[in-house]
């Protein structure tokens, strides 16, 4: 099992799951595939849209530029449920 790894963010304190690459490009192609379905400009919107989908999961959600931190396991410790929202981090 892949160990979770949590960022925080500096402005909202809002707590972030990081994510992969690969699991936000799978998510973006079910978007698309629910929203045009099979059609020939599915390919053409999924195209268009990938830079600007991916851009929005390296960043927090409160639209601050500050670099996310990361968080201690320590602070992770003893949380049941957590409610997160996912980030990608290269």
């Amino acid at each position: 099992m892949e160990a979770i790894r949590l960022w925080a963010c500096p402005s909202c304190h809002r707590v972030l799951r990081e994510r992969s690459v690969d699991e936000v490009q799978r998510r973006h192609e079910e978007l698309v595939r629910e929203q045009c379905g099979t059609t020939p400009s599915a390919e053409f919107v999924a195209e268009a849209m990938w830079p600007a989908y991916l851009a929005s999961f390296r960043r927090c959600r409160c639209g601050s530029r500050k670099r996310l931190k990361p968080v201690s396991a320590a602070a992770m410790r003893g949380q049941l449920d957590l409610h997160l929202d996912p980030v990608v981090v290269q």
